[in-house]
């Protein structure tokens, strides 16, 4: 089981650690930019008061992309699936796509100056791989 690895995936795992080290649970960063660009998004998650919902997808949107850049035992698979899933809830594929972009906003803000160039080289790369694999779900709903 499992694919190939993401060539740069020593660098993605790299900035993951780096924000673990500055901010331990950037959940409220994430989704604070995630309304800001999105605000409509916001009245999905009216009955999450405490932010365990938006804790438990970010973190298994930090699992996909661990998984996606090492041995992608489900990463493709749960990706598309969720996307469909969400589409449901009423997130149409063009805006769940966006959400790794978010995620990749916000570690550039908690890294700052540590956000090199290969850095954000290595997170376009991935954030078009996963934007390419929702694009085939928005075709097919």
């Amino acid at each position: 089981m499992g694919g190939n690895r993401f060539a740069k995936a020593d660098v993605i795992e790299a900035s993951l650690m780096l924000a673990g080290e500055r901010v331990s649970d950037p959940t409220g960063l994430v989704y604070a930019r995630l309304f800001t660009e999105h605000p409509h998004m916001e009245g999905l998650f009216c009955h999450d008061r405490n932010n365990a919902v938006k804790g438990e997808m970010l973190s298994r949107a930090l699992d996909n992309i661990l998984d996606y850049i090492g041995e992608r035992h489900y990463a493709d698979h749960l990706i598309r699936s969720e996307c469909m899933t969400h589409d449901m809830y009423g997130v149409p594929p063009e805006v769940f796509s966006t959400f790794f972009a978010t995620v990749a906003a916000t570690l550039q803000d908690i890294l700052g100056a540590d956000w090199t160039a290969e850095t954000d080289a290595a997170w376009r790369e991935l954030l078009a791989e996963l934007a390419a694999l929702t694009k085939g779900v928005a075709a097919a709903t």
